[in-house]
C-alpha cells in the first residue's frame, strides 16, 4: 500500500503562447521546470512523501485533489495560471481559503508586487530610495513624468520574469519613450512604468526567512561582456535565450565584490524592502547604483526561481548553505505558520 503524501509540491504548467507582436518569445528555459523536481527530490531525502501536482487551471477536481490529499503543507511555486501572471496571488489565495499552509509568500504581498509602481509608492513612503519615476496608462497623452531626466527605462507595469524588457528599453530621447510605450500598451495591455535608468552596478540580494529574516549573499550582474550596443539591463533575452550574447553578458557574480559599508547598507535596504512589502520565506531584492555609487530598489520580486542552478540557491551556497538546506528551511516556515493555528484540513 503507497503511503500517503505529506505535502505537495504545486506548479503552474508551462505557458508557451506568446503575446502577438511580441520581441519576448518563448524559449526552452521558459518551459523547463528544474525547480519541481530539485524541490521534490530535497524533501524525499529529508523524509517527507511530496506529491507532485501540475496546475493548468483551477477546477473542481484540484480543489477536491487537495481536499482528498490533506497535506501538512504546500511548497506553492505557481506563478501564473494558465498564462495569467496577475492569477498568482488568486491560487494563494484559494490555498488560504482551503486551509493549507504553503511556502512563499502570501496572496497580498505577491498581488502587491506584480504592481511595480504601487510597491515603488510604498518604499517611498517607507524613506527607501527608488529611482524617480511614473506610470502612463493605455490612452494618457501624458508619457513622461515632470523632472525626469534622460536616460530612462521603460518597462510593464504589472509583469515579471523580464516580460517586455528588450535591448529598446532604455530611451534617450522622448520619442523613444513613446515608441517603447506604445509597444507596452499594444502588445501588454497594460500601463507603462518609466524610471530615470542608473547607469551604475546591479545587484540581486537574496533574503530567507519570516519572522527574524537574512540576506543570504549579495551577487552583481557582471556587464562586461556585453555587446556595444546593448543597454546595461536583464532583459527578457539576457534572462532566457541561452544562446543570445545578452544571456552571455549578464553573468552573475556572487558573493559581489564590495566594500563592507556598501555591503551594510544594501542589505539593511534589502530587509527593510522586504518587509515593506509583506514578503516571507525568501525573496530578491533587486537593486542599481547611480553615477555616485548611490543604492535604489529597482524591484522586490517575492518567488524568485528556485532552481539549483538560480540566483537564489546560489546565493545560499555562498551562505554556506546546500540547496536541500534551503528547501527544508521554506519548508518548515509553512510548517511552522500552520502549527500556530488550528488544523483545517491536514491530518499530520
Amino acid at each position: 500500500m503507497m503511503e500517503a503524501c505529506d505535502c505537495v509540491v504545486l506548479y503552474n504548467s508551462a505557458a508557451t503562447a506568446e503575446k502577438p507582436g511580441s520581441r519576448e518569445k518563448s524559449y526552452p528555459a521558459t518551459t523547463a521546470r528544474e525547480d519541481v523536481g530539485a524541490i521534490a527530490g530535497s524533501l524525499a531525502g529529508a523524509g517527507y512523501r511530496p506529491e507532485v501536482i501540475a496546475v493548468g487551471r483551477v477546477t473542481a477536481d484540484l480543489i477536491r485533489r487537495l481536499l482528498e490529499l490533506a497535506p501538512r503543507f504546500a511548497f506553492n511555486l505557481c506563478e501564473e495560471i494558465d498564462g495569467d501572471s496577475g492569477m498568482e496571488m488568486a491560487f494563494a489565495g484559494l490555498l488560504e481559503l482551503l486551509g493549507i499552509p504553503f511556502t512563499g509568500s502570501d496572496s497580498f504581498a505577491l498581488g502587491l508586487a506584480l504592481d511595480k509602481f504601487r510597491v515603488k509608492q510604498l518604499l517611498e513612503a517607507e524613506g527607501i530610495p527608488v529611482p524617480l519615476g511614473g506610470i502612463c496608462r493605455p490612452g494618457s497623452t501624458s508619457m513622461f513624468p515632470p523632472g525626469m531626466k534622460f536616460p530612462v527605462i521603460v518597462k510593464p507595469g504589472r509583469e515579471d520574469a523580464s516580460l517586455g524588457v528588450n535591448g529598446d528599453s532604455v530611451c534617450a530621447t522622448a520619442e523613444e519613450v513613446g515608441r517603447q510605450v506604445r509597444y507596452i500598451h499594444d502588445v501588454y495591455r497594460q500601463e507603462a512604468l518609466i524610471e530615470e535608468f542608473l547607469d551604475g552596478r546591479e545587484f540581486n540580494v537574496s533574503v530567507i526567512g519570516e519572522e527574524e529574516p537574512e540576506v543570504l549573499a549579495v551577487s552583481e550582474i557582471d556587464f562586461a561582456r556585453l555587446p556595444a550596443n546593448e543597454p546595461k539591463i536583464v532583459s527578457y533575452r539576457a534572462k532566457w535565450d541561452e544562446t543570445s550574447a545578452q544571456f552571455g553578458g549578464t553573468t552573475p557574480i556572487c558573493p559581489a565584490a564590495i566594500p563592507e559599508g556598501m555591503k551594510e547598507r544594501i542589505d539593511s535596504i534589502a530587509l527593510a524592502s522586504y518587509r515593506a512589502v509583506g514578503c516571507r520565506d525568501y525573496a530578491r531584492v533587486d537593486m542599481r547604483t547611480d553615477a555616485s555609487g548611490a543604492v535604489y530598489v529597482l524591484e522586490v520580486n517575492p518567488n524568485p526561481d528556485l532552481s539549483p542552478q538560480a540566483g537564489f540557491a546560489g546565493a545560499a551556497r555562498a551562505a554556506g548553505f546546500s540547496y536541500a538546506d534551503i528547501v527544508l528551511r521554506i519548508s518548515e516556515s509553512a510548517i511552522a505558520r500552520g502549527d500556530r493555528f488550528e488544523p483545517a484540513i491536514h491530518a499530520f
